[in-house]
């Protein structure tokens, strides 16, 4: 009995923690873009959300006192995580400057969609005809949304912002499958640890040395730059944490609700509204892609 308080109880604990990455994380996306329009570049903006994560980490491994020492090759691995989540960081932000955050955001979270279909051409997963047709309907909901885009009229610069959102995602897909073997060995605190020491470094070295900062130029530009980063810190902190809880499964699939909340915050702080046509394809892509996962659980549980 107290196996299965236990058992539910972390549940909904972790399914908490995971609606709350969701928001916090899509709201971070839609501040990001507010702090663009009063002066920042994201420059500025990676530079203090990279630092502001590797200090609360920093304190977490400090205060748990962990052991920090780490083997060669996983500290290869890591840094080489690191340098991918910060082009993740890069592309995704850069693209809210060309669309919307909401779609964005959608597009992003086609990266779901890219870890079945690399675990199936790899034969790490079995997917059924109906698990093909429902990552066919994803499919067909993201060219319902994006064909609903009047930025994608004017000629490359809606084009290059989904470019710069889907690149993004193949990174945050690859950041995922390559984690899993490092996450064997060591506490995810400790790979984060790592790999925020090598994305803090890279973008240092960017911010310094190449590009050049530009902060906001009034208050409420820095009350948009300090949300969002501090949104970022919160929205990957409880990711973990649902991780830990519940698994990635379960994870992702509230997780993929982010799309809907940027619908919703962009609405109320951009007053970025999308047409019918684009919230119509992007809820037959969010439906699919959850599905899609909620199938894999279900496989997933059957085999234990």
């Amino acid at each position: 009995m107290r196996n299965t308080v236990s058992t539910r109880y972390r549940f909904w604990l972790g399914s908490a923690a995971a609606l709350i990455s969701a928001v916090a994380f899509s709201s971070n996306v839609v501040l990001s873009k507010l702090a663009y329009d009063f002066g920042a570049n994201l420059h500025a903006l990676n530079l203090v959300r990279a630092t502001f994560l590797l200090v609360c980490l920093l304190l977490a491994v400090w205060l748990s006192g962990s052991q920090i020492s780490i083997k060669r090759n996983e500290l290869y691995r890591c840094l080489i995580l690191g340098v991918l989540l910060c082009a993740e960081m890069y592309l995704l932000l850069a693209s809210v400057l060309f669309i919307p955050a909401a779609l964005a955001i959608l597009v992003f979270y086609t990266y779901p969609i890219m870890i079945a279909l690399w675990t199936w051409c790899t034969g790490r997963n079995h997917l059924s005809y109906f698990g093909l047709g429902v990552m066919a309907l994803a499919f067909i909901g993201l060219i319902i949304a994006l064909t609903g885009s009047d930025t994608l009229l004017v000629g490359w610069v809606g084009k290059n912002g989904i470019a710069l959102a889907l690149i993004s995602g193949v990174c945050m897909a690859a950041i995922l499958l390559l984690s899993e073997r490092i996450l064997e060995k060591q506490p995810a605190k400790i790979m984060m640890l790592y790999l925020l020491l090598s994305t803090t470094a890279v973008i240092g070295f960017v911010s310094l040395f190449i590009a050049e900062l530009t902060w906001p130029a009034s208050f409420p530009g820095w009350l948009a730059l300090c949300g969002s980063s501090a949104l970022y810190v919160i929205a990957t902190l409880f990711l973990f944490k649902a991780v830990d809880l519940v698994g990635s499964l379960q994870t992702a699939i509230i997780d993929n609700t982010a799309p809907v909340w940027a619908m919703i915050v962009g609405i109320v702080v951009l007053g970025q509204w999308l047409s019918t046509q684009q919230v119509i394809g992007a809820s037959v892509t969010v439906a699919a892609v959850m599905l899609l996962q909620w199938i894999a659980r279900l496989r997933t549980q059957s085999k234990l």
